[in-house]
């Protein structure tokens, strides 16, 4: 399923680098669409995001429901005046939605792509790896981790938001990430950071929003933490 900001190209890599830290306890507060999540090899994996519609529909991926092969521009209107049942509304919300932003404009383009079955059976292809993550609904700064490896996705600093993060505070965010440091190891995926965290690594990835000329813009995501943190490769930063 396509998410503004998601990982979809760049997850495994991020997950090798989680993967390579020791430890049992796995936390993502900004969960979004669980690309990381899916690869993390943690026995204990906890997965929160304040989106209650978008938690709703992954509990009901693990209980087994089967999202729609296809649905139809009344439909998705009825999704967006919140007509439907929560799961449902997440679903067309973000996989039936233009580039994956939330409620973005009916996706559609000259080829006929049924972005419906695409988002359907990605996530079901998904969730074959997230039957056993805990899933809740919680803004981030209602958690206290403790021993935990922690990789945050938050929305990202002077990008496109959607109503749940619109008033993001990034340099609260930030204090936080210094706290949860102290008893955590935290990655953070962001284009830049404050000084007094270190750039692990980068990727140079596109954004899914087109520009002017219908090109994909190119931007370069990177991992910062405030943790000595060893890369698969032996590099240490």
């Amino acid at each position: 399923m396509r998410y503004l900001g998601g990982k979809s190209r760049i997850c495994k890599e991020i997950s090798n680098i989680i993967n390579n830290i020791k430890g049992n306890l796995y936390i993502e507060p900004f969960v979004g669409g669980a690309w990381v999540t899916q690869y993390v090899e943690y026995n204990k994996k906890y997965a929160y995001d304040i989106n209650p519609y978008l938690i709703s529909l992954y509990k009901k991926l693990q209980e087994g429901w089967i999202p729609p092969e296809s649905i139809t521009e009344n439909d998705y209107k009825k999704a967006k005046n919140n007509e439907v049942s929560p799961h449902l509304r997440a679903f067309i919300g973000f996989g039936c939605s233009f580039a994956g932003k939330w409620f973005g404009g009916f996706a559609r383009d000259n080829r006929n792509r049924n972005y419906c079955e695409n988002a359907k059976n990605s996530l079901l292809k998904k969730f074959k790896k997230l039957k056993n993550v805990v899933f809740e609904c919680k803004n981030y700064k209602e958690l206290n981790p403790t021993g935990a490896t922690v990789h945050c996705d938050p929305p990202y600093s002077k990008t496109t938001k959607y109503d749940y993060v619109k008033n993001f505070n990034t340099a609260e965010f930030w204090e936080y990430v210094r706290k949860w440091s102290k008893n955590n190891t935290v990655i953070i995926s962001e284009y830049l950071a404050p000084d007094d965290f270190n750039c692990i690594t980068e990727f140079k990835t596109k954004t899914e929003i087109r520009n002017k000329n219908n090109e994909r813009e190119d931007r370069i995501e990177r991992l910062f933490s405030k943790n000595k943190i060893l890369l698969p490769y032996n590099k240490i930063f």
